[in-house]
């Protein structure tokens, strides 16, 4: 058995410390830093819960807890395999399990950045770097701590990328076609944690095409072609037949394992609803339930950013809205904007509609609604009216302000008034959004989604942080000094890891290999597609672009290494 030489030691204990400083770190952040708030989250543990205690996956928080299919599987599976170990709401198992997976998946940027690299001598050193990148990002970090199902759709993503450079760079067709078939199969196990990685499937499986042809070219008059390897010229006088069969089975092997991963849910949702869904539903709904579309596209004719995604979507049906705290971009004109008043009027009142119209309340006889905090008001200003009234037995007038202040503290406690979207408002905003988008449809096909994407991306990334918001203004008054420290800070490092992104990219596409070319491009692709989507959405979360970081690591190893060989050159 060969000795490890030194120099090959020396480079696995670095790696070992790398990998241990990003679980390490990961932990920390797991330990200090753990959040619930995720509204989705709550969700996803309810179906594992489920699961485990009734047998069923549904989304239900109580009996009948009827099927369901309004979320996929994968994520929580995941939470009810943890929980059927350490416990049915361990969520902190959850956390420490998401922080040793994202330490794998920075072990896989360094694979990554192993095999884009071209040159042999610096492989070694590009690994280690892309590795450190990885391990200290703080914005992949953070989901560790979080019951989302962004770390193992992160993983996933990342070792489906390393099984198709190693497709792109294989000599031997048959392990090429494995690698094609471990990179669907990746995929469609990513899809059943979040849908959207099937643009990352369509991403590879139209590098796979362009890149293929590109390589089973016609070899050119004259012999092999310039500078080429005895196998590039094998390659390059495939006949145009034989080019189309490996394309088209390689495209077959991924395809299949991508459609293999998906199948048992597609086939359960056949079996127990008759309907053919291989994915969630675009609105997560259940049949027949209410989905407030036309609201949705009115929002989206303005909406750039998540400021009001809060107020006006995920609380939506919970708390009352007030026009005056929207923007003057939400409105054309002041008729347009009493049109929005008087439909959020209506949202407003609520139930109160149905009682104007069809009952007239006794105040004698019928009990009073809870009364709102203005009412609860009013309400104490009587009880002081009375006391005044009945002056002559003033123990009887204590006796009515003390009840009256017990009326008015538990007035007070009662929540807002939650508003109500019905199919009659909602069309009335899908009316509006058609006006806005025929008046202006450059502004919403073009401007607006320009303008989420540069918000999805160019953003602190700081969610489910302490600190979290915009770093702009500066020393803003309405921060804490945490914020105003942190939130700078996280924008600057948002930029570099942009920067040496972008360079190492620009890098790989310029002297890199026909291989590399395509993983140029496959990267391209991944990351236009899934911005592009996103920037059309209404729900502008930078949560959803968090998987761009770990591709930025790599790419930023090959970036810092080649500058550095460049200026040691110099």
């Amino acid at each position: 058995m060969s000795k490890v030489s030194p120099q090959v030691r020396k480079h696995l204990w670095v790696f070992a410390a790398l990998i241990i400083l990003a679980a390490g770190f990961r932990i920390a952040v797991v330990h200090w830093l753990p959040n619930d708030s995720a509204d989705d989250g709550l969700g996803y543990a309810q179906i594992a819960r489920n699961v485990l205690e009734q047998h069923v996956y549904s989304h239900a928080t109580e009996a009948p807890f009827d099927p369901s299919y309004v979320r996929l599987p994968g994520y929580p599976l995941f939470l009810a395999t943890i929980y059927s170990v350490f416990g049915h709401t361990n969520n902190s198992a959850v956390r420490i399990v998401q922080a040793l997976i994202d330490a794998g998946t920075c072990a896989l940027v360094a694979w990554l950045a192993f095999l884009w690299q071209p040159d042999k001598r610096r492989k070694i050193a590009t690994a280690i770097t892309a590795l450190a990148l990885a391990a200290v990002n703080p914005f992949t970090t953070i989901y560790a701590a979080t019951i989302l199902t962004e770390v193992p759709t992160t993983f996933l993503l990342v070792a489906a990328c390393v099984a198709a450079t190693i497709a792109f760079q294989s000599d031997k067709f048959e392990r090429e076609l494995r690698c094609w078939a471990i990179s669907g199969l990746l995929l469609g196990v990513g899809v059943l944690f979040r849908p959207d990685v099937g643009l990352a499937a369509l991403s590879i499986g139209i590098t796979l095409v362009v890149a293929r042809f590109r390589l089973f070219g016609v070899q050119p008059k004259g012999g092999s072609p310039k500078g080429g390897t005895p196998e590039k010229s094998r390659r390059s006088a495939l006949s145009l037949r034989s080019k189309l069969s490996r394309i088209i089975l390689a495209g077959a092997a991924f395809s299949f394992a991508f459609a293999l991963a998906l199948a048992p849910w597609t086939i359960r949702n056949w079996r127990t609803f008759h309907v053919f869904q291989p994915l969630a539903p675009q609105h997560a709904d259940m049949p027949g339930e209410f989905v407030t579309v036309g609201y949705e596209r009115w929002l989206k004719t303005w909406m750039t950013d998540g400021e009001f995604l809060d107020a006006l979507m995920w609380n939506l049906d919970k708390e009352q809205i007030d026009i005056d705290e929207l923007p003057d971009s939400a409105f054309d004109s002041q008729a347009e904007r009493d049109r929005v008043s008087d439909l959020f009027d209506q949202y407003n009142a609520g139930d109160d509609n149905s009682t104007d119209e069809n009952e007239e309340p006794d105040a004698a006889s019928s009990p009073s609604p809870s009364p709102s905090p203005d009412q609860s008001a009013n309400k104490g200003q009587a009880a002081k009216a009375n006391k005044n009234d009945n002056s002559d037995d003033q123990e009887d007038a204590q006796d009515k302000e003390s009840n009256g202040d017990q009326d008015n503290k538990t007035n007070n406690d009662q929540p807002p008034k939650a508003g109500e979207m019905t199919p009659e408002i909602d069309a009335g905003f899908a009316q509006i959004a058609r006006e806005r988008i025929a008046r202006h449809p450059l502004r919403y096909y073009l401007v607006l989604p320009a303008r989420r994407a540069h918000a999805l991306w160019f953003n602190t990334h700081s969610d489910f942080y302490p600190f979290s918001g915009n770093a702009l203004p500066l020393n803003n008054p309405d921060n804490s000094r945490a914020e105003n420290f942190w939130l700078p800070v996280f924008a600057v490092v948002v930029a570099i890891y942009t920067l040496l992104g972008v360079a190492g990219f620009v890098w790989m596409g310029v002297s890199g290999p026909s291989s590399a070319r395509a993983v140029v491009l496959m990267i391209f692709l991944i990351c236009a597609t899934r911005l592009a989507l996103f920037s059309m959405a209404v729900s502008v979360e930078p949560r959803y672009v968090v998987e761009f970081f770990p591709l930025l690591s790599a790419l930023g190893g090959f970036a810092i290494v080649e500058g550095w060989m460049r200026l040691r050159r110099n």
